[in-house]
């Protein structure tokens, strides 16, 4: 009983509605389903993003960790290469000072070399005279080295004479009985961790914070220089970073902030790296991106509406008692059941010119889906559909596909000194260029920012054809651009990998890539970063390759 009310009710309403009311309704209406997908679609973008700066992250603490196991072990071999020298053993009266401030010369992580006795007393120091240290008898790695008679490492400290972060080493200098005849220190600056903060610094608000084993602060670039020194092995995000050896974690930061921070174990130490951006700053631009297309949408639908009203109200007043009779199939969609009295010619034209305005503006929405505006490359979206197209594929049939990460370098500058506009037709050119480089049928994205990936489909597992075509491509790129009444320079490094040959998840596949540009990257300026394998190409290489 109630529900054939309401029913009856809702009929009234609509029957007490002209024409044009119920029409703008089915167009609004007809609208909704694609007001779902376009959501849905900047839902997905807005997960890839914070998959994406999750990810990032974690690999820069990665590296970062990397980069401290490769400083510790330069350290070793250069104690071990000074042990060898007999003024720094003390197997005779010279002076062992100048033989380490030579070294100091050619070893620009050191802060400095040092002989000390058995007992901790220093005998000789690079820079004698300007330290108040004259014995490290009460140090653990000292100590240690002393035990062992064997290399031996310190936790991240601050320097006692420099007072600044340092990893210090020792290395027992022994007689032939066996007996240790004197220590050769020395101390490991933090240099690399600047290195690191460079890189992480492209993506705006990052930061690299570096903990000793007891969850104190030693370092952070950039940031507050008064977290320096303090313990916060207390709070959350600290406690969360020293449950496991690498991870990501998303939580209130030092400042209170949403970040995503990922973290590494630096080995020898029990510290701990960790790069961590703003949630909020990694949102921006799909945020931006979710606004624009709303209102993109909302004056689609709008101009429609209007449209479609003001035809009406000019075309149909002729044939407006037959339409009236025809609301009914007209909100149900039954147009073709319109009553034969309507005017003649006019139903089918002007309700199909409105069909095809609708299809037209889906059309246009899926472009803004799937295409990056300012390059008209695929973009993120558009890649993972390719994605899942050459997966569906039988295993036969599957191609084998070359994935190039592609970073350019030297952009950043480009935006700073020349503006935003000049860096948009920078990136417009690059995608150009990168089209020019490729054969029909390779795919080129843009993932976002600076980043490229480029596709290659392969009849069969091949280095060579990637290999060329990255050499084709940096050649393009590092030759000067004319824009805005200014030749602007730029380059670009490459990694690459292979699917489903290094993994048959695809994902997995693009970070191996990634990884692989980043060891480029570390290289210089125009290199080839294959994954398992060493550098392969540079800027001078890529231009004679295509010569």
């Amino acid at each position: 009983m109630f529900i054939g009310s309401v029913k009856k009710s809702i009929m009234n309403i609509w029957g007490g509605m002209g024409l044009r009311v119920r029409l703008e309704i089915f167009i609004v209406t007809a609208f909704l389903p694609l007001v779902g997908l376009v959501l849905s679609l900047y839902l997905q973008q807005w997960n890839a993003d914070i998959e994406h700066a999750r990810q990032r992250v974690l690999m820069l603490a990665e590296q970062g960790a990397s980069q401290q196991a490769d400083a510790i072990a330069r350290v070793r071999e250069t104690l071990q290469t000074l042990a060898l020298i007999s003024e720094v053993r003390g197997d005779g009266a010279e002076d062992c000072g100048p033989p380490l401030r030579r070294a100091m010369a050619f070893q620009p992580w050191s802060t400095g070399f040092a002989v000390a006795d058995p007992d901790g007393r220093i005998l000789c120091r690079t820079g004698l005279g300007n330290s108040p240290v004259t014995t490290v008898a009460d140090q653990d790695y000292v100590m240690l080295a002393l035990a062992t008679k064997s290399f031996s490492t310190s936790n991240f400290r601050i320097g006692r004479a420099s007072g600044k972060p340092l990893l210090a080493a020792a290395l027992p200098l022994l007689n032939e009985d066996g007996t240790v005849k004197a220590v050769l220190l020395t101390g490991l600056d933090l240099k690399w961790l600047g290195d690191l903060t460079r890189e992480a610094a492209e993506a705006p608000g990052t930061t690299v914070t570096l903990f000793d084993a007891q969850g104190t602060i030693l370092a952070r670039e950039p940031g507050p220089g008064a977290l320096v020194g303090r313990h916060v092995a207390d709070h959350p995000v600290t406690r969360a970073i020293f449950q496991a050896d690498r991870g990501i974690v998303e939580g209130p930061g030092f400042a209170e902030q949403p970040r995503i921070i990922g973290f590494a174990k630096l080995t020898d130490t029990g510290g701990r790296i960790a790069v961590g951006v703003p949630r909020d700053l990694v949102l921006d631009e799909v945020n931006r991106k979710i606004m624009w297309g709303i209102a993109i949408l909302a004056g689609v639908v709008a101009t429609i509406v209007a449209g479609v009203w003001f035809l009406l109200d000019v075309l149909v007043l002729r044939g407006l008692r037959d339409l009236q009779r025809s609301a009914t199939d007209l909100s149900a969609g039954r147009i073709d059941s319109v009553s034969k009295n309507a005017a003649a010619g006019f139903r089918t034209r002007e309700m199909g010119n409105a069909a095809q305005a609708i299809h037209d503006m889906g059309a246009t929405l899926h472009g803004f889906a799937y295409k990056d505006q300012l390059t008209a490359l695929g973009n993120r979206r558009y890649l993972e559909a390719r994605v899942r197209e050459l997966a569906d594929l039988p295993p036969g049939r599957r191609p084998t596909v070359a994935a190039l990460c592609i970073d350019l370098d030297g952009f950043k500058p480009v935006n700073d000194r020349h503006g935003h506009h000049v860096g948009d037709a920078v990136l417009a050119e690059v995608g150009r260029r990168l089209l020019n480089c490729v054969r029909d049928g390779d795919e080129v994205i843009r993932l976002g920012g600076d980043e490229f990936v480029v596709c290659l489909a392969l009849p069969q597992a091949d280095w060579l054809t990637p290999q060329e075509v990255a050499a084709r491509i940096i050649a393009s790129l590092s030759a000067p651009m004319r824009l805005e009444q200014a030749e602007i320079g730029i380059g670009c490094s490459i990694g690459m990998a292979l699917w489903p040959v290094d993994d048959t998840d695809f994902d997995t596949v693009l970070r191996y890539a990634d990884q692989a540009l980043y060891a480029a990257k570390r290289n210089g300026r125009g290199q080839v970063g294959l994954h398992g394998r060493p550098v392969t190409a540079s800027v001078d290489a890529a231009g004679a390759g295509s010569a």
